[in-house]
């Protein structure tokens, strides 16, 4: 499979399956602001206060094609694998990515596991053969790119723009973006400031 990166916060995501599964599938969906549609019969008691806080739409039936036509990304998680298999073959003739957590060779997208340091998104997939190694290795990453990266990468961020909006050559921009990560801007605050008034000074004497 070939990894992006796709935003789909503005787009419609169904959720066919109301038990845990469902449940920790809106957890991660929710951690890049995605509200999603969910389609079950039965919903697991933990959706009541996601529903009471306005961060997911439940639909209490059966689901069917008219549940999902319009989505632009369909994760099936129902005990009913009669259903998951026909709304996955429906989904993907209709061009939608899909997602069958139970037998993913009839989907056409995987989830992988995340971990989530601000700007910094570590993800892993074993394409599938083990989802249990691909959560040992995000949690092992996590361990070593660490909370103080969040910090780091929104002045990594904020350096990259100043950047680009004032060095005119690409030399210049390439020996400002190369010295930030430097590995003294990770571990010493104050450097990064150090660093932030250092750029402003050179640009404002350019001028």
């Amino acid at each position: 499979m070939f990894p992006i990166m796709v935003d789909v916060s503005s787009e419609k995501v169904v959720i066919v399956g109301g038990g845990v599964i469902a449940y920790h599938k809106v957890e991660n969906l929710l951690r890049f602001h995605i509200t999603p549609h969910v389609v079950s019969p039965e919903f697991h008691p933990s959706f009541d206060k996601l529903v009471k806080e306005g961060k997911v739409i439940l639909h209490k039936k059966e689901a069917e094609w008219s549940d999902v036509q319009d989505a632009f990304l369909l994760i099936l998680v129902t005990n009913d694998e009669a259903v998951n298999d026909r709304l996955a073959a429906q989904a993907k003739a209709a061009g939608k990515l899909v997602v069958h957590a139970s037998n993913p060779a009839l989907g056409n997208a995987q989830i992988p596991a995340v971990a989530l340091r601000g700007k910094l998104v570590l993800s892993v997939s074993t394409s599938g053969a083990s989802p249990t190694l691909a959560k040992q290795i995000r949690n092992e990453l996590a361990d070593v790119y660490d909370e103080r990266y969040e910090a780091y990468l929104d002045f990594l961020h904020d350096i990259r723009q100043f950047v680009k909006e004032h060095a005119e050559s690409r030399a210049d921009r390439q020996k400002w973006l190369k010295r930030a990560v430097e590995p003294i801007y990770l571990e010493q605050p104050e450097e990064r400031e150090r660093f932030r008034r250092e750029l402003a000074e050179e640009f404002q004497a350019v001028k």
